[in-house]
């Protein structure tokens, strides 16, 4: 019966991370700003690389770094990316097709499932 827990308590988390990956995307999508934003470099930042994206608004020009994915496509210097941000917290943002945040939601999808199939072969035995 314990394992029977673990296993749906992981597979609940797993799909909870999915869905609120899903939400605050769209949430972004439909409520923050788009903006057509340039890539001009990358920089070293807490959480590691990073790429600098600029783009203007009515107030002025604005530099943000987005995280850098560790393996995948990444941006060409010069590149334009459609960005969506939240102008209360530049730190919910989000570039229109990046791989690494929509793999990080088809993963957690996955693992859920596997968790489930884990499970229900355990119960068999």
């Amino acid at each position: 019966m314990f394992n029977f827990l673990i296993f749906i308590i992981g597979a609940g988390i797993m799909f909870y991370m999915a869905l609120r990956s899903v939400m605050q995307r769209r949430r972004l999508q439909a409520r923050g700003r788009q903006v057509t934003a340039r890539v001009s470099g990358t920089v070293q930042s807490r959480e590691g690389e990073a790429y600098v994206l600029e783009f203007e608004t009515e107030g002025g020009t604005h530099r943000l770094h987005y995280p850098k994915a560790a393996k995948g496509k990444s941006f060409a210097q010069g590149q334009q990316v459609t960005l969506y941000y939240d102008p209360d917290d530049l730190d919910k943002m989000y570039v229109e097709g990046d791989k690494a945040v929509l793999g990080a939601e088809v993963l957690y999808v996955l693992l859920g499932v596997v968790l489930i199939a884990l499970m229900v072969s355990f119960v068999q035995w």
